[in-house]
Protein backbone atom coordinates (compact mmCIF):
# COMPACT_ATOMS: atom_id res chain seq x y z
CA UNK A 1 0.00 0.00 0.00
CA UNK A 2 1.42 3.40 -0.94
CA UNK A 3 2.43 5.75 1.83
CA UNK A 4 1.35 9.34 1.33
CA UNK A 5 3.00 12.08 3.37
CA UNK A 6 0.64 13.39 6.02
CA UNK A 7 2.48 16.51 6.94
CA UNK A 8 5.72 18.42 6.95
CA UNK A 9 7.44 15.97 9.30
CA UNK A 10 6.36 12.92 7.28
CA UNK A 11 7.57 14.40 4.00
CA UNK A 12 11.00 15.40 5.27
CA UNK A 13 13.96 13.99 3.43
CA UNK A 14 16.70 11.88 4.88
CA UNK A 15 19.78 13.76 6.13
CA UNK A 16 22.35 14.44 3.43
CA UNK A 17 25.34 14.31 5.77
CA UNK A 18 26.26 10.88 7.09
CA UNK A 19 25.99 10.75 10.90
CA UNK A 20 29.29 10.38 12.75
CA UNK A 21 28.31 7.01 14.26
CA UNK A 22 27.58 5.63 10.79
CA UNK A 23 30.89 7.00 9.49
CA UNK A 24 32.74 5.28 12.34
CA UNK A 25 30.87 2.02 11.63
CA UNK A 26 31.85 2.26 7.95
CA UNK A 27 35.51 2.82 8.90
CA UNK A 28 35.32 -0.21 11.20
CA UNK A 29 33.94 -2.28 8.33
CA UNK A 30 36.88 -1.29 6.15
CA UNK A 31 39.15 -2.23 9.05
CA UNK A 32 37.35 -5.60 9.16
CA UNK A 33 38.08 -6.07 5.45
CA UNK A 34 41.77 -5.34 6.05
CA UNK A 35 41.92 -7.72 9.02
CA UNK A 36 40.22 -10.44 6.95
CA UNK A 37 42.77 -9.97 4.17
CA UNK A 38 45.65 -10.18 6.66
CA UNK A 39 44.12 -13.30 8.19
CA UNK A 40 43.74 -14.96 4.78
CA UNK A 41 47.37 -14.26 3.88
CA UNK A 42 48.76 -15.11 7.34
CA UNK A 43 47.51 -18.68 7.05
CA UNK A 44 50.42 -19.37 4.70
CA UNK A 45 52.75 -18.93 7.67
CA UNK A 46 51.09 -21.83 9.45
CA UNK A 47 51.76 -24.46 6.78
CA UNK A 48 53.57 -26.72 9.28
CA UNK A 49 50.63 -26.61 11.70
CA UNK A 50 48.27 -27.42 8.84
CA UNK A 51 50.49 -30.36 7.86
CA UNK A 52 50.35 -31.68 11.44
CA UNK A 53 46.57 -31.26 11.48
CA UNK A 54 46.37 -33.09 8.14
CA UNK A 55 48.42 -36.00 9.52
CA UNK A 56 46.13 -36.28 12.54
CA UNK A 57 43.03 -36.13 10.35
CA UNK A 58 44.35 -38.78 7.95
CA UNK A 59 45.33 -41.04 10.88
CA UNK A 60 41.85 -40.65 12.33
CA UNK A 61 40.36 -41.66 8.99
CA UNK A 62 42.79 -44.60 8.76
CA UNK A 63 44.18 -43.30 5.47
CA UNK A 64 47.80 -43.71 4.34
CA UNK A 65 50.16 -40.91 5.43
CA UNK A 66 51.91 -40.31 2.12
CA UNK A 67 53.63 -36.95 1.51
CA UNK A 68 51.42 -36.41 -1.55
CA UNK A 69 48.24 -36.98 0.47
CA UNK A 70 49.41 -34.61 3.23
CA UNK A 71 50.42 -31.93 0.68
CA UNK A 72 47.08 -32.26 -1.11
CA UNK A 73 45.19 -31.84 2.17
CA UNK A 74 47.29 -28.81 3.16
CA UNK A 75 46.90 -27.22 -0.28
CA UNK A 76 43.14 -27.76 -0.18
CA UNK A 77 43.00 -26.15 3.26
CA UNK A 78 45.06 -23.16 2.12
CA UNK A 79 42.87 -22.72 -0.96
CA UNK A 80 39.72 -22.77 1.17
CA UNK A 81 41.20 -20.23 3.61
CA UNK A 82 42.05 -17.88 0.75
CA UNK A 83 38.67 -18.27 -0.98
CA UNK A 84 36.70 -17.71 2.21
CA UNK A 85 39.05 -14.87 3.16
CA UNK A 86 38.39 -13.18 -0.19
CA UNK A 87 34.64 -13.63 0.31
CA UNK A 88 34.92 -12.12 3.79
CA UNK A 89 36.82 -9.11 2.41
CA UNK A 90 34.19 -8.63 -0.30
CA UNK A 91 31.36 -8.89 2.24
CA UNK A 92 32.99 -6.38 4.60
CA UNK A 93 33.45 -3.92 1.73
CA UNK A 94 29.90 -4.45 0.46
CA UNK A 95 28.52 -3.81 3.95
CA UNK A 96 30.68 -0.68 4.33
CA UNK A 97 29.53 0.76 1.00
CA UNK A 98 25.84 -0.08 1.41
CA UNK A 99 25.64 1.06 5.04
CA UNK A 100 27.48 4.21 4.01
CA UNK A 101 24.69 4.81 1.49
CA UNK A 102 22.03 4.28 4.16
CA UNK A 103 20.54 1.04 2.85
CA UNK A 104 18.32 -0.38 5.62
CA UNK A 105 18.79 -3.98 4.44
CA UNK A 106 22.57 -3.59 4.78
CA UNK A 107 22.23 -2.56 8.41
CA UNK A 108 20.17 -5.70 9.05
CA UNK A 109 22.60 -7.96 7.16
CA UNK A 110 25.60 -6.47 8.99
CA UNK A 111 23.86 -7.12 12.30
CA UNK A 112 23.01 -10.73 11.39
CA UNK A 113 26.63 -11.32 10.34
CA UNK A 114 27.91 -9.83 13.62
CA UNK A 115 25.59 -12.06 15.66
CA UNK A 116 26.64 -15.12 13.62
CA UNK A 117 30.28 -14.23 14.31
CA UNK A 118 29.57 -14.09 18.06
CA UNK A 119 28.01 -17.58 17.94
CA UNK A 120 30.96 -18.84 15.90
CA UNK A 121 33.36 -17.43 18.51
CA UNK A 122 31.47 -19.06 21.38
CA UNK A 123 31.34 -22.42 19.56
CA UNK A 124 34.89 -22.60 18.20
CA UNK A 125 37.08 -19.96 19.80
CA UNK A 126 39.34 -17.80 17.69
CA UNK A 127 42.77 -16.35 17.20
CA UNK A 128 43.76 -12.80 18.13
CA UNK A 129 42.83 -11.63 14.62
CA UNK A 130 39.51 -13.47 14.93
CA UNK A 131 38.85 -11.74 18.23
CA UNK A 132 39.69 -8.38 16.63
CA UNK A 133 37.26 -9.16 13.80
CA UNK A 134 34.60 -10.10 16.34
CA UNK A 135 35.05 -6.82 18.21
CA UNK A 136 35.13 -4.79 14.99
CA UNK A 137 31.92 -6.31 13.63
CA UNK A 138 30.08 -6.11 16.93
CA UNK A 139 30.96 -2.46 17.56
CA UNK A 140 30.07 -1.54 13.95
CA UNK A 141 26.69 -3.27 14.24
CA UNK A 142 25.90 -1.55 17.54
CA UNK A 143 26.81 1.86 16.09
CA UNK A 144 24.42 1.31 13.18
CA UNK A 145 21.49 0.96 15.59
CA UNK A 146 22.19 3.98 17.79
CA UNK A 147 19.50 6.71 17.74
CA UNK A 148 21.87 9.09 15.91
CA UNK A 149 22.05 6.62 12.99
CA UNK A 150 18.31 6.05 12.58
CA UNK A 151 17.55 9.03 10.32
CA UNK A 152 20.28 7.90 7.92
CA UNK A 153 18.53 4.58 7.38
CA UNK A 154 14.98 5.95 7.28
CA UNK A 155 13.50 5.53 3.84
CA UNK A 156 10.92 7.75 2.25
CA UNK A 157 8.47 5.58 0.41
CA UNK A 158 7.41 7.06 -2.85
CA UNK A 159 4.63 6.02 -5.11
CA UNK A 160 6.02 5.09 -8.49
CA UNK A 161 3.73 5.55 -11.43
Amino acid sequence: MPHWPRGEEDASARPTERPRVVQIAVYLMYLGAALSAVSAVAVFGSRDRLANDAREMLRGQKQPLTPDKIDATVNTSLTLFVVFGALAVALWILMAVMNGKGKPWARTVATVLAVANVFNFVATGMSIVGLALLATGTVAAVLLWLPAARPWFATTRRLRV
